[in-house]
């Protein structure tokens, strides 16, 4: 009987459904990728890894058990037609992208050992409206960017979060930062339109363009948060600035922000640019 199936062995053919035998104990890169009809897949226990590419833009392809699985590759799911994701203990790995441009993906149940949600995993998946973060303990860059993200709570299990892990998430509106993680990344908000507000209490370093073009409405930043280039730049819905860091504050920091009407700075501020409030010609600066 067949033992493995080669790399790209049925790359864009017409196949529609997929039964993989227990004879078969090894898959090869893209074996199934582009197979825009294929809509089953029996997955058997010998061969537990699924392969980077393997079902990658099977747009058909809605559901997948992934009981039987121990590993999977990158881009394994790239724009596939998965609506639901529930993964199993089981599972030890999961590489970049796995899940990436799955626009129709609604939800996702993480129970898998990995408590790491790799590079892009989520990013595209823009009917994602909501995951728990109870079993993680960092994301990794633009996880869910472009994601359908509504509503984020962090806990405390999460210890790290790298650049842009929700960038471009247009629908997110709420966030709760109850992480270990006291650092907000690079990109982490960029561009989320409608997160107007967010708690910054027990943040140490805010790093650069973290909120660019956010939907904030109002910012406030205690004693000793360290604020990076453009960090909020083009806010356009930023009203309200209380700056109760002793740090000085950088002429980029804010720029773009027209609509600034009230601006408190602590008096332990050393240094303020010339151009840090340019933007801003309405503002009214207190110091306190």
């Amino acid at each position: 009987p067949v033992t493995e199936i080669a790399e790209q062995a049925f790359l864009e053919s017409p196949i529609t459904a997929v039964k993989i035998g227990k004879n078969i104990r090894e898959i090869g890169e893209l074996a199934f990728g582009v197979c825009k009809k294929l809509s089953s897949v029996t997955w058997n226990q010998k061969c537990d890894v699924i392969p980077s590419d393997c079902f990658a833009e099977c747009s058909n392809l809605t559901q997948f058990d992934f009981s039987n699985v121990k590993k999977i590759g990158l881009y394994a799911f790239y724009k596939s037609g998965l609506q639901e994701v529930y993964l199993t203990e089981k599972i030890e790995i999961l590489d970049k992208g796995t899940f990436s441009g799955c626009s129709k993906l609604q939800s996702v149940t993480w129970h898998c050992q990995c408590d790491v949600i790799p590079v892009d995993c989520f990013s595209g998946c823009s009917n994602l409206t909501q995951f728990d973060f109870s079993n993680i303990k960092r994301i990794e860059k633009r996880a869910f960017s472009e994601s359908g993200l509504q509503k984020v709570c962090l806990p405390q299990n999460i210890e790290c979060i790298i650049e842009g892990a929700f960038s471009r998430c247009k629908t997110l509106s709420s966030v709760k930062w109850n992480c270990k993680c006291d650092v907000i990344p690079a990109y982490c908000f960029y561009m989320c339109p409608n997160l107007t507000n967010f708690d910054f209490t027990g943040i140490k370093k805010i790093e650069q363009d973290a909120f660019w073009k956010s939907g904030l409405i109002s910012v406030t930043l205690s004693k000793g948060t360290a604020v990076y280039q453009n960090c909020f730049a083009f806010c356009e819905s930023l009203t309200k600035v209380e700056w109760l860091s002793a740090r000085n504050i950088e002429g980029n920091i804010f720029a773009g922000c027209k609509n600034i009407k009230e601006i408190y700075i602590s008096d332990k501020v050393k240094n303020i640019e010339a151009n840090a409030f340019v933007s801003s010609p309405n503002a009214e600066i207190t110091f306190v």
